[in-house]
């Protein structure tokens, strides 16, 4: 409540009376001196907003899922060059040695391919499984599942099922099919879809 002092310092014109049925406009203050004279709006019965974002669908989550996967592809390659470099270090090796090392032996190459693999496809399971998406995938507003099959207990393994199915087709077959066709096929297939949030 204001002190009586301070109410003959606020006039309301009598042209601008408030309603009395509020009863946050009741009461008068300095705040809800700013809003005097507006009209009050209730929202009980509804504003008549019918429409909602439109979600990408089709060839556009497909574009935006590949967008993602580059975002994660950058990551996981940033990871890889530190983990190449903490190596280098335990080893007391040159970093570039090391480098030009990879790349003139066959057998290394795919090694750390096979290494790069691995660790994408436990990152791919790992940050789903906690955050319901990787970074890339927050980064473009893509979800893996619903909120409530988040909850469920075989999301992991559901998680685990579509990126190793991932893996299996090379990294580019699903998502090249998936682009070509417009649909998420690794999600039809695992029954674990990607979703737009935009």
């Amino acid at each position: 409540m204001i002190p009586e002092k301070d109410q003959e310092k606020i006039k309301i014109p009598n042209n601008e009376r408030v309603p009395e049925k509020d009863p946050l406009i009741r009461r008068r203050g300095p705040a809800l001196d700013l809003f005097r004279g507006r009209r009050v709006m209730h929202f009980e019965n509804g504003t008549g907003f019918q429409g909602g974002p439109s979600r990408r669908k089709g060839y556009k989550l497909a574009l935006w899922s590949w967008f993602a996967s580059m975002i994660d592809c950058l990551i996981l390659i940033s990871i890889s060059s530190i983990f190449m470099a903490a190596f280098s270090f335990l080893m007391r090796t040159d970093f570039g040695a090391l480098i030009g090392s990879v790349t003139q032996n066959q057998h290394r190459v795919i090694l750390f391919l096979e290494v790069f693999a691995l660790c994408a496809w436990a990152y791919m399971i790992v940050v789903r499984s906690v955050l319901g998406s990787t970074v890339g995938e927050w980064a473009c507003d893509l979800r893996l599942g619903q909120p409530q099959e988040r909850l469920r207990a075989n999301y992991i393994l559901r998680v685990a099922w579509r990126s190793t199915l991932i893996l299996i087709t090379g990294l580019v077959t699903l998502p090249v099919l998936s682009l070509i066709l417009g649909l998420d096929l690794a999600g039809k297939i695992s029954g674990l879809r990607l979703f737009s949030l935009k």
